[in-house]
C-alpha cells in the first residue's frame, strides 16, 4: 500500500498535470524550487501548511483534497463500480491500483 506522503504528492501531481502546468510553472507560483516540488510529488517531502494553501490558491481544490483525498463525484462512481464486482475481482483491482500507484515513478 502506498504511504500517505506519496498519495499527497500524487494528488498534487495529478492536479498539476490536469491543469497543464509544468513543475517549473507551479514551483514558480508556489515560490519553491522545481526540485523541491518534485520531491513533494514523489512523497520524499511533505508540503508545509503554507505550501498546501498556496497549492490550493494556485490549482484549486481544498487542503483536505490534497492531504486526505476527499472523494469527488468521479471517486464515488469508481467506488460504486468496484463494489459491484465479486469480492475476488475487487481484490484484484485493489492490487492492480496499488501496483500502479507504487510504480508511477
Amino acid at each position: 500500500m502506498s504511504s500517505p506522503d506519496k498519495l499527497i504528492g500524487i494528488r498534487i501531481m495529478q492536479q498539476r498535470k490536469s491543469l497543464g502546468l509544468s513543475q517549473e510553472k507551479l514551483a514558480e507560483k508556489l515560490g519553491i524550487s522545481k526540485n523541491h516540488l518534485s520531491n513533494i510529488e514523489r512523497g520524499v517531502y511533505l508540503p508545509t501548511v503554507k505550501c498546501v494553501f498556496k497549492i490550493c490558491e494556485s490549482m484549486g481544490n481544498t487542503p483536505d483534497y490534497y492531504l486526505i483525498g476527499t472523494p469527488s463525484k468521479e471517486t464515488d462512481e469508481i467506488n460504486s463500480l468496484i463494489k459491484a464486482l465479486p469480492n475476488d475481482k475487487q481484490q484484484g483491482i485493489i492490487k492492480l491500483l496499488n501496483f500502479y500507484i507504487d510504480n508511477l515513478f
